[in-house]
């Protein structure tokens, strides 16, 4: 592969991981979240995929970043998800991938 064949590929899009398809619930047409409408029926993508807010129920826009009645942070539950854990086989007690000993009942985690 040449210079001009890499330049070509990154000015022509290739190269891209293509976005995640989903069916349009008005019409079943194939859509992606990054459009604004659907093309087949024109529908709003925004106003027909909603994020629920664990905390008090509220429907959010899909790309929210926060809930818009509570404030309820999206991106620090998807951060706390990538979080490693180990759970004591003893108590149960959730304890960070760093700890040696459980703070609950001081079991030794090997």
């Amino acid at each position: 592969m040449g210079i001009l064949n890499f330049l070509k590929n990154i000015f022509s899009g290739a190269g891209k991981t293509p976005a995640k398809k989903y069916k349009c619930p008005n019409c079943g047409a194939d859509i992606t979240l990054d459009m604004e409408r659907c093309p087949k029926c024109g529908v709003r993508i925004k106003s027909m995929f909603r994020k629920k807010c664990p905390r008090c129920g509220t429907l959010n826009e899909i790309d929210a970043k926060k809930c818009i009645k509570c404030g309820y942070d999206f991106e620090a539950e998807a951060l706390e998800m990538k979080k490693t854990y180990y759970v004591c086989p003893i108590c149960g007690y959730k304890a960070d991938y760093y700890m040696t000993e459980c703070p609950s009942c001081g079991t030794k985690f090997v």
